[in-house]
């Protein structure tokens, strides 16, 4: 068998590598949506509760995911949910049914549990904490990259063949790359955990507070004031871009009346700057404040859009305006994942970012509720303005944690280098 790899670089490429891949199944569906639904015989609205199914799928189980990659290691829990969820969606190829489509796209979202713990688990232990921001960075850019080319990739092969092709070949993907990552990735993170020492765990906060006797102790983390923050942050900035992400194309329509293909474009420039400035901002978080990072950047993509829609949108400022708003994201990115690695120990990080993420898929399914309704009630430039404004709300809540992170002394954490 091939030598395994172990190496900081080596693992971070995997890791990301599973990250673009987990991206590819989030968003490969909707651009499938209007076939699909003459397909079934079904309307666009009740295919897009299969997007809710995936978030719902994930709320109900990313804690236990959280706390299995802390029993067992991260590695098979990550092999395991990129076989789940690329099986799934090749199952989704197969059938011609309604139901059996919503169950599979059900199951995937049971197979997307585990990976966004195990991916941290496995990061935190490939390296140190002064590159720490610079393999999250990579880790989440690769995520953004994996939403901008998935579109054109099921709808090239759509095209070439025909939906079942586009489903099954994307699946494909990602049951190879679990066959990848379980030859070639080294189980850094069982290996972290095993050199622990049981008497340090015994006496950490985390340990004391995730051990608490039920069957999902991990929940007591939440008492922490610095993680039930970051789950609220988590909240508040998933509403933020999933509002763009799932509603830019009917905002360009409805509030501004472009052409879809403008909504698309946006969207797409938004997804490919995101990634581009996450790497910018790993580099940053290495050396500055992680919460000052958060704030400018959330505050500036909020004031972005706010000035976009009121100095008016052309079809060409509409794409320029939400490019330059995934400046603001890119950068905050790594910053917010810096700040919730350090509040875990290595035997807790798989928990602390089951628990935080569970905060992401809350936002997940909120943003199509909130948003759409907002858009019905108003039109699509009332729908940005409120986008901009869960910014906003989200950069106001990380300003308090870093009040209270700078009156209070957190034991072992140090969130930002340049504090």
């Amino acid at each position: 068998m091939s030598q395994q790899v172990e190496n900081e670089f080596g693992v971070t490429s995997f890791i990301s590598g599973g990250h673009f891949v987990s991206h590819l199944f989030l968003l490969a569906f909707p651009p499938l949506f209007p076939l699909l639904a003459h397909e079934f015989h079904v309307s666009v609205t009740s295919l897009g509760v299969s997007i809710s199914l995936i978030y719902l799928a994930q709320f109900l189980l990313q804690i236990p995911a959280g706390e299995l990659v802390d029993r067992v290691g991260a590695k098979w829990p990550l092999v395991g949910a990129l076989f789940v969820t690329g099986g799934s969606v090749i199952l989704t190829g197969f059938t011609d049914s309604y139901l059996w489509f919503m169950g599979f796209v059900f199951l995937s979202g049971i197979g997307q549990v585990s990976i966004h713990p195990a991916d941290y688990a496995l990061l935190d232990a490939a390296g140190g904490e002064s590159t720490e921001g610079k393999r999250f960075s990579a880790h989440t850019s690769a995520g953004f990259v994996g939403f901008a080319v998935v579109p054109v990739v099921v709808s090239s092969l759509t095209g070439l063949y025909n939906w079942h092709v586009a489903l099954i070949a994307i699946g494909a993907i990602g049951v190879v790359y679990a066959g990848v990552l379980a030859i070639w990735l080294a189980p850094v993170h069982r290996t972290q955990l095993a050199s622990i020492d049981s008497s340090s765990k015994a006496d950490s906060d985390d340990a004391k507070e995730s051990e608490s006797g039920s069957r999902f102790g991990s929940v007591g983390l939440l008492k922490r004031p610095l993680i039930a923050g970051m789950f609220g942050f988590f909240v508040l900035n998933t509403i933020g871009i999933s509002g763009l992400e799932t509603y830019t194309t009917s905002i360009a329509a409805s509030g501004f009346g472009f052409l879809t293909s403008t909504g698309n474009t946006a969207l797409t420039a938004f997804f490919a700057v995101t990634a581009v400035f996450t790497l910018v901002g790993g580099w940053l978080a290495d050396r500055y404040n992680v919460f000052r990072l958060i704030e400018v950047g959330l505050v500036g993509s909020a004031l972005v859009l706010w000035v976009g829609i009121a100095l008016g949108l052309t079809p060409v400022s509409m794409i320029v305006v939400w490019g330059v708003a995934g400046v603001g994201i890119g950068v905050a990115l790594p910053a917010r994942d810096r700040i919730t690695n350090s509040l875990s120990s290595g035997s807790s990080t798989g928990a602390s970012f089951g628990i935080v993420y569970t905060g992401l898929t809350v936002g997940g399914v909120l943003a199509p509720v909130v948003i759409g309704r907002i858009i019905e009630s108003a039109d699509g430039v009332v729908g940005t303005a409120a986008v901009g404004a869960s910014f906003l709300f989200a950069a106001a809540l990380v300003y308090v944690l870093f009040v209270y992170h700078r009156s209070h002394t957190v034991s072992g954490a140090q969130p930002s280098p340049g504090d």
